[in-house]
């Protein structure tokens, strides 16, 4: 399985991101990659021991890789991280709402 991977230059704070996660279908959030930006649906995250940093599992919103499912490193502390999307496929995610079922 071939994944994309991309580093995370910049992004959302944690308050944009828990509105992501409560309004999938209202509010999307930014990711900055070095050449790019990523518009994503946030479907599940989970925080980490030190609350400034998360995995993030979600669908892209634009570009090439739009509708594909990703999981995310990201700290908001440095609002940097790293973002891996399945370039051959898509997960369960993909028609899945239940956030707590979800799996790459």
């Amino acid at each position: 399985m071939n994944t994309e991977h991309f580093e995370l230059v910049d992004g959302p704070d944690k308050p944009a991101l828990q509105r992501a996660l409560a309004y999938p279908n209202s509010e999307s959030v930014r990711f900055n990659t070095l050449d790019d930006s990523i518009d994503a649906e946030i479907r599940r995250i989970d925080e980490l021991a030190n609350g400034l940093s998360f995995e993030i599992y979600g669908v892209i919103r634009s570009g090439a890789n739009k509708d594909r499912t990703f999981k995310a490193t990201y700290s908001v502390e440095g609002r940097s991280g790293t973002l891996k999307i399945d370039a051959n496929g898509q997960s369960e995610l993909r028609n899945q709402r239940n956030k707590d079922e979800f799996r790459l």
